[in-house]
């Protein structure tokens, strides 16, 4: 038998609180740890009584606590084991042993133990449970957990109204075939397969679901394998963003792009998509297209007489009795107003166009009902065919817009097809070309400035000159048309030689009036260099001749120029950097010149062609085409021009870009002199 001493250093080597009772339940033996947890300074704990020992503990435990503490011996006996809280904020484990003694129940051995540490963590590990649990609760998307063979382990609240259940707990151990059509629910399966197999995510999937009642939902997923703490692949958890509004509202989009909203007829864009289709079918098969446009006659005075409801009241009519001439493989277009226009597929002749034309007239010829009014209008329709007429949709509309008016000319109410009448055009092209020759010596041609702009400071110290004739009879003939006729009978040389001295002239009164570093810029024909007589020394002379520095004139040349190696055209372009004169390469990007042509000529600007601004907007492709074209003239000491800026957004983007210059009809068109030089003057005082 070991002595007191012993014992009592036995029990105060445990780091619990330990206590000894008789069976009354009095302290025969206790630990310091003990003590310190229930005596009180000056009162040792074994001169306490039953009552006044357990009135101290009672004391110390928090209030939620006291009801679970027992005062009576056969209480405290039953109740083995609980865990407590102490005013102090501490957490104690207590447990009751029987004391026993040759089989004989003598009292009780009581243990205390500090478990404050494990009890605030679990409490923390609950509290990120529910949480967790909370989160995933009120997270409008659907989040879900599976095991290895795709059986659910924990939904969320918004899955679980998906399914139609109002506790998540229901939906545990079932899979998505319980809840989907078997095909959905054989997909997600195969997908879940597929993460399990190769450890990696499945992110943005599609999924179109199918519920048993038939409606249909869409849903963007991105599913991840699972693992457990271990690292082991144990399942796959994932979240679902639930995109039908997003559908229906894309859809409704695409429909509003592409559908005429009052008779729900194909609009412009969607037909240059069927024509495109046309076109590669009509690849497949040789057979030939048609496209027709249609011009209700007479649809004007419906609308004055009766009102613009009538009419549309009519137009609906109308495009339904259009499209019921057609077959199953023709389409039908609003275009605008009342006008439409129709593809037909799968010609074998130009005799089934007629027919359906015929159809459509005098489908169109009966009356319309429109209210208690009755109505008749009749339709004008022009013929084009592909590939006869070309492939091109924009030229065949022109061609039969050129058709439905010669139909309106013979009376309207019918329809024509397009041709070609060659020897007109050949007519009207000598014509033009004998005209052009008197329209010099008699003061017909004339010069309008284009402002070209500095971004940077918003100052007008550039112009272009742009040729423009105004023919007596027939007004203003576009450059497009008189510049190639001019070009292929050689007249092209005298015209420029003309508008270099008209530019000069120009440009020597506004270096007095405007800024002494005015600068103008003219286009050269390629046919101009070719020739023997014409040398930029001589421009230099006449510039010098005037106190003008060979830098006040630019001249813009095309890509296609640099491609010719003819000595001529290079000894010229050697010249003119000898000279002074600056050279511009317009239209950059449109033709065919490669880089080491931009290295082996000098050129002093690059002019970013209207096509690459007209379609600027922030991220799209062109903008990253202008930065790419602003930043290799940069790398090679020339400056940018952009040309045709129509909005201020495409402004900003150029500037914000590096662009030095701009020209379009956001700052001015070409203008008169007179007018070029109250523009400038407004811009230089703003």
């Amino acid at each position: 038998m070991h002595n007191p001493a012993f014992l009592q250093g036995v029990i105060d080597s445990n780091p619990d609180a330990i206590v000894v009772l008789d069976s009354q339940n009095h302290v025969l033996i206790c630990n310091q740890n003990y003590r310190n947890l229930w005596e009180t300074p000056g009162t040792p704990i074994e001169s306490l009584t039953n009552e006044a020992r357990w009135a101290l503990q009672l004391s110390q435990l928090s209030e939620s606590d006291k009801d679970k503490f027992p005062v009576v011996f056969g209480q405290e006996r039953a109740q083995r084991h609980h865990i407590f809280r102490l005013k102090t904020g501490s957490w104690y484990e207590r447990h009751i042993y029987d004391h026993v003694i040759n089989g004989k129940h003598v009292g009780l051995v009581i243990h205390w133990r500090d478990i404050t540490e494990v009890q605030e963590a679990n409490r923390a590990a609950t509290y990120e449970r529910e949480l967790m649990h909370a989160l995933m609760d009120s997270i409008p998307d659907q989040i879900f957990f599976k095991d290895s063979e795709s059986r659910f382990l924990r939904i969320n609240q918004s899955l679980a109204k998906r399914y139609g259940i109002d506790d998540p707990s229901l939906a545990v151990g079932k899979t998505d075939a319980d809840f989907y059509t078997p095909e959905h629910g054989a997909k997600t399966a195969a997908d879940e397969r597929q993460i399990m197999e190769t450890g990696e995510p499945l992110v943005g999937v599609l999924d179109r679901e199918v519920w048993p009642d038939g409606s249909m939902t869409w849903n963007v997923s991105t599913k991840m394998p699972l693992y457990n703490s271990e690292g082991k692949l144990i399942g796959t958890y994932g979240i679902a963003h639930d995109i039908t509004e997003h559908k229906k509202t894309e859809q409704l989009i695409w429909h509003q792009a592409n559908f005429d909203a009052l008779t729900g007829l194909p609009n412009r864009r969607l037909l240059r998509d069927r024509w495109d289709q046309a076109l590669r079918a009509r690849h497949r098969s040789g057979l030939d297209l048609g496209l027709l446009l249609l011009d209700l006659d007479h649809f004007k005075e419906i609308n004055d007489s009766l009102g613009h409801a009538m009419g549309d009241n009519l137009l609906v009519q109308a495009s339904q009795r259009i499209r019921n001439c057609l077959r199953a493989t023709d389409s039908v277009a609003r275009l605008g107003g009342d006008e439409f226009a129709i593809i037909l597929t799968d010609l074998h002749s130009a005799e089934v166009a007629s027919d359906i034309a015929r159809k459509i007239v005098a489908a169109l010829n009966q009356s319309f009902h429109l209210g208690s009014e009755v109505a008749y209008v009749s339709g004008s329709i022009g013929i084009t065919l592909s590939p006869q007429d070309g492939e091109d949709i924009d030229v065949l509309l022109k061609h039969a817009d050129q058709a439905m008016y010669q139909t309106k000319s013979r009376g309207r109410n019918g329809y024509s097809f397009f041709t070609l009448e060659l020897q007109t055009r050949s007519q009207t092209r000598q014509r033009l070309i004998s005209d052009l020759r008197r329209a010099l010596p008699e003061g017909q041609l004339h010069l309008v400035y284009q402002p070209i702009v500095e971004l940077a400071t918003g100052r007008v110290d550039k112009a272009e000159a742009l040729l423009r004739w105004t023919h007596p009879q027939l007004g203003p003939v576009s450059p497009s048309v008189f510049i190639p006729l001019a070009e292929s009978n050689g007249f092209i040389v005298e015209i420029g030689e003309w508008v270099f001295r008209q530019a000069a002239a120009q440009l020597q009164a506004w270096r007095r009036t405007l800024s002494p570093q005015m600068q103008v810029s003219i286009n050269k024909s390629p046919l101009q260099f070719q020739n023997l007589h014409a040398s930029p020394r001589k421009w230099l002379q006449h510039l010098e001749s005037m106190g003008l520095p060979g830098s006040a004139m630019v001249v813009e040349i095309t890509e296609s120029l640099l491609l010719d190696h003819s000595d001529q055209v290079q000894q010229q372009l050697a010249q003119m950097r000898e000279t002074g004169i600056q050279v511009s390469l317009d239209d950059f990007g449109t033709g065919y010149s490669a880089l080491s042509y931009l290295q082996r000529y000098d050129i002093d600007f690059l002019k970013i062609d209207q096509s690459f601004v007209r379609g600027l907007h922030a991220g799209s492709r062109n903008l990253a085409l202008c930065k790419a074209i602003i930043q290799l003239s940069r790398e090679m000491g020339m400056q940018v021009v952009a040309e045709g800026i129509e909005t201020q957004a495409q402004c900003d983007l150029l500037t914000a870009g590096g662009c030095d210059f701009g020209q379009g009809y956001l700052f001015a068109k070409p203008l008169l002199p007179a007018d070029f030089e109250a523009f400038a003057r407004a811009r230089s005082r703003a």
